[in-house]
């Protein structure tokens, strides 16, 4: 795995959990899954409130630590699986072919 792109990220959130003592233990999946749940309620609790941008942003900002955090556990390539992820989404026709609603 290169340490590049989202990788880098991933490791630096890794060495911040294990540091603040935080598991990362497999058995704690569920939590994680849950946390990142949180922390996007967080941000459309903000939004809903009419809070700034910016607070907004810092929840969202949370998300992706708590995201970064289960990847590095789950010990996935995050940068090659958001490349391929965003390639294949490129190829998606307009609007993903949407019928109704959107």
């Amino acid at each position: 795995m290169e340490l590049t792109g989202l990788n880098a990220y991933m490791v630096q959130v890794r060495e911040l959990v294990d540091a603040k003592g935080f598991s990362s233990d497999e058995a704690q999946i569920w939590q994680m899954l849950a946390l990142i749940h949180t922390e996007v309620s967080e941000a459309a609790d903000a939004y809903k409130k009419g809070r700034s941008y910016d607070e907004v942003g810092t929840e969202l900002a949370d998300a992706i630590i708590r995201i970064l955090h289960l990847c590095s556990a789950l010990g996935v390539d995050i940068e090659a699986l958001f490349q391929a992820k965003m390639a294949k989404n490129w190829q998606r026709p307009y609007r993903y072919n949407l019928v109704r609603g959107g």
